[in-house]
Order: structure tokens, then sequence, then C-alpha cells
């Protein structure tokens, strides 16, 4: 791959660490200019959540990284493009690693170059390489952005990995617009190149068009939003309405609930008695292989439900992982009083979402991802398009 001249990358060297040894010591406020934005942030919250004392990243044992490697989904997705992966990093002389959707590695394969190097820091199947655990890198970057990166020398937060220049890019899954995943490409600085995070970008798209059409996100799955339904254990679970509301109350209490206080989330003021409650408790039990604790009642099974990541997604202003998930009011028909709130709230934000986005090609991705679609989308692009001299 093309490489920047050497003169020019260790002017750039010296400008970034300047810019790293000022901010670690607090004396004089970052150029804008001279370090990216995405970079300065990065190092903010570096500084608030790890120590740059470290010499490595920590690391599960072997066994444990091989058994997570052997189970995920990117494995049979990324078979395909091992090969190329690694006749990359032969000769490119990199470090090539697929990280899950925490920061952990869980496959690595390194050129001569860069097996011993990558070895002493841990950058080997079982590092974890969030940023809560390391600061600053490309892997725990686009963890956070979402999008393809390039960390150069000391733009990384540790001092361990100041020799390194490193390029990152999500796996996202096509239908679901959910990041399972990071490809990282990393070699010695000297050896960057503007080719490294296209090389990066292209290979984790190909990775993720081999992804399965349905992701497991947990043991119970709770998708509310829109067209209520339920998948236990990778298979469909047909519910009557009042389980499905049981269920996502449930979800939305996980330190359990008193039967008084069940009652009160599912009927308000409606006439029904707690030994109805306690009935069709245990009939959802049935269904659920006895899965509901009780005194207080609570799962007690993983759960992931789609509205609970829709309200995290805005409540940390992820607006495009919030609107891949969203997929209409939160159990429409239901009237329990708890729900009632949460779909009002819900409903509220995106709204606000929606009356401030200004890129139609947002809103055509996400109808494009699900036909059936939102009204709220839908009138929200029909608003872009009506505007005189709308460009694209």
């Amino acid at each position: 791959m093309q490489q920047f001249s050497s003169t020019g990358l260790a002017k750039r060297r010296r400008l970034i660490e300047s810019q790293w040894s000022q901010f670690v010591a607090g004396s004089a406020p970052l150029s804008s200019e001279a370090i990216r934005r995405d970079i300065i942030g990065s190092w903010q919250r570096s500084a608030q959540i790890t120590s740059i004392q470290q010499g490595q990243a920590p690391v599960d044992d072997a066994y444990t990284s091989s058994t997570l490697w052997k189970e995920s989904i990117l494995r049979q997705a990324a078979e395909r493009e091992q090969e190329q992966i690694i006749q990359l990093a032969r000769e490119g002389e990199l470090v090539a690693a697929i990280a899950d959707a925490s920061g952990r590695l869980l496959w690595t394969y390194a050129s001569r170059h860069m097996q011993s190097k990558a070895e002493a820091v841990n950058f080997t199947a079982g590092g974890h390489w969030d940023e809560r655990s390391v600061g600053t890198n490309a892997v725990g970057l686009s963890l956070n952005l979402k999008s393809a990166v390039t960390v150069f020398s000391s733009e990384h937060y540790q001092p361990f990995v100041h020799d390194w220049v490193c390029y990152a890019a999500p796996i996202i899954h096509p239908h679901s617009g959910e990041c399972v995943g990071i490809l990282d490409l990393s070699t010695t600085w000297k050896r960057h190149t503007p080719l490294g995070q296209a090389a990066v970008t292209a290979l984790a798209r190909s990775i993720a068009r081999c992804l399965p059409s349905h992701l497991p996100r947990a043991e119970l799955e709770i998708h509310a939003l829109g067209q209520p339904r339920v998948i236990y254990r990778g298979k469909p679970l047909a519910l009557p309405q009042r389980y499905l509301e049981m269920l996502c109350l449930l979800a939305l209490n996980p330190q359990g609930l008193s039967l008084e206080a069940f009652h009160a989330a599912l009927y308000g003021d409606a006439l029904a008695s707690t030994a109805t409650l306690k009935a069709e408790i245990s009939h959802l039990r049935r269904s659920l292989d006895g899965q509901i604790g009780s005194r207080p009642y609570r799962l007690l099974i993983p759960v992931w439900a789609d509205f609970i990541q829709v309200w995290q997604a805005l409540r940390e202003q992820k607006t495009n992982e919030a609107l891949a998930l969203y997929r209409g009011s939160l159990m429409p028909q239901s009237n329990a009083p708890e729900l009632s709130e949460w779909r009002y709230c819900i409903d509220a934000v995106m709204d606000q979402v929606l009356d401030t986005c200004v890129e139609p090609s947002l809103l055509v991705d996400k109808i494009c991802q699900n036909p059936a679609g939102s009204d709220l989308v839908r009138e929200r692009l029909a608003e872009l398009i009506a505007r005189p001299r709308l460009r694209w």
C-alpha cells in the first residue's frame, strides 16, 4: 500500500506528541487544527476512565478467547474474507484483528514485522481494546463513533502504542443497523498509508454482508416497537398481548416487581384482582420454561428489548442508532399505565429527532431498512422533499 513521505509523517508525529504531552500535563488547551475533534473527545473520555501508566491491554485467557471466537457469529461471517485479510497483513506488514461489540479481540493474525509488537501489548485474541480498558485507540473509537477511523501514533492515549498506526471500521448488520464488531488493521507509524482506512472499511462491509439475517441478541428478545414479537432461545414465541405487556414490564424493571407494583403497572385502575395477575404470571412462566422468579417477580434470563435500546440511544444522542431500531410506537394497543407512559416519552423524543433531521438520505435509509416504515419518518421525508432547492 502507498505510504506517506517519512519526513511528513515524522513532522506530524512530533506535532501530535507535543499536543498529547500538553494534554496529559494539563498545561495548555488543545488545538483543533492540530488534533481532530474526535481524538480530543476520546482523550477527554480516556482521562476520566483509565490511567496512562499501563504497559499493555488487559487480556482474557486462551481458553476463553478460543471459545468466544468459536461461538461468535463473526467467525462464520469473516470466513470468506480471512484469507484476503491474512494476505493483506503479510504484504502490508500489518496485524489484523476482529473484535466483538465490546472491543474484545476475538481473532488476530500478525505479520512477522508486527507479531512480537502485538504480543507485547496484548493486541492478540482476548485483548480488551475498548476505550475504558486502554483509552483512545482505533478499535475503541470506532465502537464509540460507529464509523471508520484512523488513529496515528500519539493520537493513541497510551504511550505503549505511540509507535503504531491503526485503521478500524465497524461491522454493521445490514438489516438491524447494529454494530456487531470491529475490523482493525495496524502497523508501525512509519508505514502509514492513505489506503489503510479504505481497505479496512471495504473488508468490514464484506464481512457484514455475510452475517445471518437475524442476530441473536439475548436468550429472550422483545420487539415491542411497531409490530410486537418475541424471540425465545432463537425461535419465535407466540404470546397474547397481555403476556407481551407483562414481559415488557419485567424488562423495564430488572430489579423485580412486587405483586402490588406489577398490578399497578399493568392494570392501573382497571378492575382486575391480584389473583388474576398471579395466574397470568404462572402461565407466562410456563411459556418461558420457568424463567420468571418471584418475590420479587423478575426475569431470570438475559433479555434484550428494542424500546429500551432506543431509549438508551436517544439518551446518548446516538440518533442514527435510534432511527435504525425505531419501528413505531411501543405496544400501541396497550393501556397498561407504565407502558403508556413509556410510549408517550419515546414517541415525543423520536418526533423531536425527526423534526430536527435535515438529511433525507438518513430517512430514505430508514425506510429501505423497514419498508413498512413509520408514519413519522415518512412525514418528515415528505416535508424535506417539499422544500425548494433541496440539496441531497
